[in-house]
């Protein structure tokens, strides 16, 4: 495990939070989407996935359907389960955010990972899930790679099938699953997969290497990026959370600034010691799951104690952060991970496929 990546999964959680917080700030924000720059956060998980995915599997003896079934038993079980929670949630006669019909394909879509329109928006049920239709776009691309024995083709394979989807989308083809997966934020699972190699080929900094201060320049350039493309787009009332090719541009190099920072930090020796943000990077993927119903129930919760204005916004934040926070590490410790490891430990108790042939090679 590396540790500071951890740390930065519970940062980019945050950052989302942050960003859907900012539609229950308008009445302290002038521009409540201006914590818009929260997107940057799921541009870190996009990078993350691409480095976590190419390290781990460096080491060769993984063949794509038993990495497949590993990704399956990390993601599915939780989204599955917060999935049809929301479901139960509707049939018992209540709305949460962002669901005014519900229908069974609709449902079956979201439970496969299957992009689909509703309300306008090409989202699941749980809204937040069009990042893991992508995840697990990525995740099926990268299994047949894994047949590569060198990891230099295995990531030429992965750049070059990724530049060209996002290429793709400059053709006016028609249909969502074109429109969807033909869309440049892509790259950001190959920049991630690109920063992962060099992780692996670069191996520890030399002595007097100047980590610190290199981390730190990236660090200090990343939010930069940010704040800067945040002003920029302000000042010309464009679409902040940036789209096209802008976003990998934009989002996605502050996010691989940002993961090659604490990377390299870590194999500086320099550790991120936080025992809270440790565990809450354990619990970002169920905190990031719940923190959209969360704040829509204490919206609700807020408008009865107390009056519109400010103290309400404060409230919101308050009982939706301890909420998601607290329901993340439940669902962490008690479902998540106790369900995971004993997935894992039948998918180890299986009969293994014969190996690749062939090292996996630099």
């Amino acid at each position: 495990m590396i540790y500071n990546l951890q740390i930065l999964r519970a940062l980019a959680a945050y950052l989302v939070f942050l960003t859907h917080f900012g539609l229950y700030a308008a009445p302290i924000l002038p521009r409540p989407d201006a914590l818009a720059f929260g997107a940057v956060g799921v541009d870190v998980f996009f990078v993350l996935s691409g480095f976590i995915m190419f390290v781990s599997t460096a080491g060769g003896g993984e063949t794509p359907g038993s990495f497949l079934l590993r990704r399956a038993i990390r993601v599915v079980p939780v989204y599955w389960l917060v999935t049809l929670a929301l479901v139960l949630i509707v049939l018992a006669g209540l709305k949460p955010i962002g669901i005014v019909a519900l229908r069974p394909d609709y449902v079956v879509q979201s439970l496969l990972f299957l992009p689909f329109s509703r309300n306008g928006y090409v989202e699941p049920l749980n809204s937040v899930g069009w990042t893991l239709n992508y995840e697990m776009f990525f995740y099926a691309g990268f299994a047949g790679l894994l047949l590569v024995a060198s990891l230099k083709a295995r990531l030429i394979g992965l750049v070059a099938g990724f530049l060209g989807l996002a290429l793709l989308s400059l053709a006016p083809v028609p249909g969502l699953y074109w429109a969807y997966y033909t869309k440049p934020i892509v790259l950001e699972f190959a920049a991630g997969a690109g920063l992962g190699y060099a992780y692996l080929r670069l191996g520890q900094p030399p002595a007097g290497f100047p980590v610190r201060r290199l981390a730190g320049t990236a660090l200090v350039a990343a939010a930069a990026l940010v704040l800067g493309a945040q002003a920029l787009a302000a000042a010309r009332g464009a679409d902040l959370e940036m789209t096209g090719f802008a976003r990998p541009l934009v989002w996605g190099t502050a996010a691989l600034l940002a993961v090659g920072a604490v990377v390299l930090l870590e194999r500086g020796g320099v550790v991120l010691r936080s025992r809270w943000l440790l565990s809450q990077g354990n619990a970002s993927y169920a905190f990031y799951l719940v923190h959209n119903l969360m704040l829509h129930s204490a919206a609700k919760a807020a408008a009865v104690l107390v009056a519109p204005g400010a103290l309400r916004v404060v409230l919101v934040f308050v009982i939706a952060f301890g909420a998601s926070v607290a329901l993340g590490e439940w669902l962490f410790r008690c479902v998540e991970a106790p369900m995971g490891a004993a997935l894992r430990r039948r998918l180890d108790r299986r009969p293994r496929s014969a190996p690749l042939t062939g090292a996996v090679t630099p």
